[in-house]
């Protein structure tokens, strides 16, 4: 049986990643309130919940891995570079709509009733956060439609209506980025986001990742006609007690510096899971006590290959960077940097 999905008045409190995400959109067609898009999902379940803001979540999974180098070069002992990065991923049109999951059965009064609801005059199609436009309208069918009249209630008021989408075709993020030379032709790399609380309904927003990259052209070449490293990197995302994101990937980077623009190319096997977590209060059976429910489940990115293509131009201790992820969502990356190049 599928809990059915409550109308309105939830006691919701969510934060997911986009409390950052939608603070931090810079070219975002809207200007959204980190706290809308909780609002809307208050009125789903696990399923649903899912299928909402999947297309979100994912692109925010893919961002994540994105933007860590911008050479394959390493900094010298005590080299560094710091800076700020802006990372979007594109969301597929074909993610702005899902198939809402319907409830099996519903209680009134004592009485099961089967397939209770049905869209009302549309395609049966609901925008997710993504998309664009407003939610699908569940309305009473059936027997359970008569019911609702004989008990003298109006089944208009026992519709259920979806929330709608906020026309985002970019999932972005950000972070501010720093990294330090050390011995053995080996770099640290640290990136962060500061602790910060947008509003009490999302909570306290922060993250912390970082990376060790080690130069391989050290081992092969006395002057190499390409830098070749490895690396590898993490990260951990948190929104309130809302989400939970980890994230990290292997990569092999070369690049070519002529003159003062450096280019670079990177095979990465990368991952990422979101854990969300929020409470739930289905209020859509009048007149019947129900429980606060906690709605909690997983949203994982598999080992994806990814290719990254990307340029950086430095005039004295400024660098400015772009880099573009080729795979199964795409992302671009650009960055101001500072430091030693």
């Amino acid at each position: 049986m599928t809990e059915p999905i409550g109308p309105r008045g939830h006691s919701l409190r969510w934060g997911l990643a986009l409390g950052l995400t939608l603070a931090l959109a810079i070219g975002s067609p809207a200007r959204l309130e980190a706290q809308d898009i909780s609002e809307s999902l208050s009125s789903l379940n696990e399923e649903n919940g899912k299928l909402y803001i999947g297309p979100l979540s994912r692109g925010l999974a893919a961002a994540l891995n994105s933007g860590f180098y911008h050479t394959a070069e390493v900094h010298d002992v005590l080299g560094f570079d710091a800076g700020f990065r802006v990372m979007g991923s594109f969301v597929p049109n074909d993610l702005d709509t899902f198939r809402p999951v319907l409830p099996d059965t519903i209680t009134v009064e004592g009485r099961f009733f089967s397939a209770p609801y049905g869209p009302a005059g549309s395609s049966g199609l609901s925008p997710t956060v993504t998309g664009v436009g407003d939610g699908i309208v569940l309305v009473p069918q059936g027997e359970f439609r008569d019911s609702l009249l004989a008990l003298g209630e109006n089944p208009a008021e026992w519709a259920v209506r979806f929330p709608e989408g906020f026309d985002i075709p970019v999932a972005p993020y950000a972070a501010i980025q720093g990294a330090l030379g050390i011995p053995l032709g080996t770099e640290l790399v640290l990136r962060f986001i500061p602790s910060f609380t947008p509003s009490d309904d999302v909570g306290s927003i922060s993250m912390i990742g970082g990376a060790i990259k080690h130069s391989l052209d050290q081992w092969i070449w006395d002057a190499p006609p390409l830098n070749l490293a490895v690396a590898f990197g993490f990260q951990h995302f948190k929104v309130g007690d809302y989400l939970d994101a980890n994230s990290t990937q292997f990569s092999l980077i070369a690049s070519k510096k002529l003159s003062v623009v450096t280019f670079y190319g990177a095979g990465t096997l990368e991952n990422a899971n979101l854990d969300i977590s929020y409470e739930f209060e289905p209020d859509i059976v009048a007149n019947v006590p129900v429980e606060l429910q906690k709605i909690e489940f997983r949203q994982e990115t598999p080992n994806d290959v990814t290719f990254k293509l990307g340029g950086t131009l430095a005039v004295g201790p400024v660098g400015l960077n772009a880099e573009y992820t080729v795979a199964s969502r795409d992302v671009f990356t650009a960055a101001l940097i500072f430091g030693t190049f």
